[in-house]
């Protein structure tokens, strides 16, 4: 059987991995797990979110469904924190899965990393296959237990989470900084965004009431385990490895611009530009005309129509638009990406670029970039005298440039290219920065990629 949990922790703390983690203890007694567990992240731009919008699932072996349904429930009321606003538990089980139901709750699954859904939706696809459930107050945990059922993870990587004491919870956790440096130094590039090192930060721990101590991120399991051993902190109560969509762009859909009407849209064909972490042959992520939806995320291909612009704060924004000229979309690196905004700054008109990221409010917040082709710079400057090798003045308007000195003449101003100080590639936004679901330029595969550190 599939047991999904969603939407369980509140912003003022518990965890819904934490909740798995202690389910799968208890349910230890009435059956067997079978293979690692999912950690899914759902759309990133989801409105009511709590924080990283994560859902779990495992299977269990067992022939006690009514034993497993009872310690399911009894372990989410318990560990769920039923005063926050937007929280709202889901817990399904799912004894027998049919093909027809797999495939149903793989497309679920597909669509709840990149799209709104309703919780109606969740709960006709599990009345239609007869599968049990339990929705508390407004069930939107349904949509997330559903997908982390169906979620098939073509692409994956691991993250392993170590679990407070919970006399500790709520205190500020005690990790050895030294020990996560050395930690990061003997396993990285096998694991990854445990420490920021441009911005000297350390961000695998997090800084809130809840359960988690640490998450180490990889795609080596035994680097994650040689991490773990490194890094010295305060007791930990448990430990659990996942399996996950993290790291993935699981949440991004090809296309490229246009527009239709009054509505923008994704024409396409982008065939031969997609870049390295584009999952081939996958329908519902390369669609030949997708109309372009707030709270939704692209890879966009495009050229850069304007100058960099900076407001207070610094933030920066910048134009991008397609082939045809036809249609454009603005562009933001926000200040939370810190270093990244560097590259965005020497961008210039003309520039082709692909641009990942989450279009809100009708502008796409900035994931990563990749340059694919630099517009030539030029400098307009006075003439230089032939003499003597001065810069000639304005000889008035309209009447070009003369050397003071040497009494020669130039018509008009001399132009020059200028070299550019950044090269065509991928760059990313810091580990400081980077969403759940955001592909790191560690784990990109040909191209010409430059990773934040």
């Amino acid at each position: 059987m599939f047991i999904g949990i969603d939407d369980t922790d509140s912003e003022r703390g518990l965890c819904t991995t934490y909740l798995a983690a202690v389910l799968m203890d208890r349910l230890q007694a009435h059956g067997e797990i079978k293979g690692l567990p999912k950690l899914i992240r759902l759309n990133p731009c989801a409105r009511y979110k709590t924080r990283g919008n994560a859902a779990l699932a495992f299977e269990l072996q067992s022939d006690r469904p009514e034993e497993v349904r009872d310690v399911a429930l009894r372990t989410l009321l318990e560990l769920s924190d039923f005063s926050g606003g937007n929280t709202n538990p889901g817990l399904v089980i799912a004894e027998e899965v049919t093909a027809e139901a797999a495939a149903k709750m793989r497309g679920f699954y597909s669509r709840a990393v990149t799209e709104i859904l309703e919780i109606r939706e969740a709960r006709e696809l599990l009345d239609d296959e007869g599968i049990w459930y339990r929705g508390f107050k407004k069930g939107r945990g349904l949509i997330g237990a559903v997908a982390a059922i169906g979620a098939d993870l073509p692409d994956f990587t691991y993250e392993l989470i170590a679990y407070r004491e919970r006399a500790r919870w709520g205190t500020p956790r005690r990790i050895d900084a030294a020990s996560v440096w050395r930690a990061d130094a003997a396993t990285y590039p096998r694991t990854w965004d445990t420490v920021d090192h441009h911005n000297k930060r350390i961000v695998f721990a997090p800084h809130s009431k809840d359960p988690v101590l640490f998450g180490i991120r990889g795609s080596d399991p035994d680097a994650i385990r040689e991490a773990f051993q490194i890094i010295e902190s305060e007791p930990w109560e448990r430990c659990v490895l996942y399996r996950t969509n993290q790291g993935t762009d699981a949440h991004i859909l090809d296309a490229c611009a246009s527009t239709i009407g009054d509505h923008m849209v994704w024409d396409g064909s982008c065939e031969g530009r997609a870049g390295a972490g584009t999952r081939a042959g996958e329908e519902s992520k390369s669609q030949a005309k997708a109309a372009i939806k707030e709270r939704q995320s692209y890879r966009l291909h495009g050229i850069v129509a304007g100058t960099v612009s900076a407001i207070s704060k610094g933030h920066l924004f910048f134009p991008l638009q397609n082939e045809s000229n036809n249609c454009s979309i603005t562009c933001a690196a926000f200040e939370p990406t810190k270093n990244f905004r560097a590259i965005v700054k020497q961008l210039c008109p003309g520039d082709e670029l692909e641009v990942y990221g989450s279009v809100q409010e009708g502008t796409l917040n900035l994931e990563k970039i990749n340059i694919l082709h630099l517009a030539e710079k030029e400098e307009t400057a006075s003439p230089l005298c032939s003499d003597c090798g001065r810069r000639m003045e304005s000889a008035g308007r309209g009447q070009g440039y003369r050397c003071r000195r040497c009494k020669t003449r130039a018509p008009e101003r001399v132009r020059s290219a200028q070299p550019r100080e950044i090269e065509a590639g991928y760059y990313e936004v810091p580990p400081c920065a980077r969403r759940h679901l955001s592909k790191p330029l560690v784990r990109w595969k040909g191209g010409n990629v430059h990773p934040s550190r």
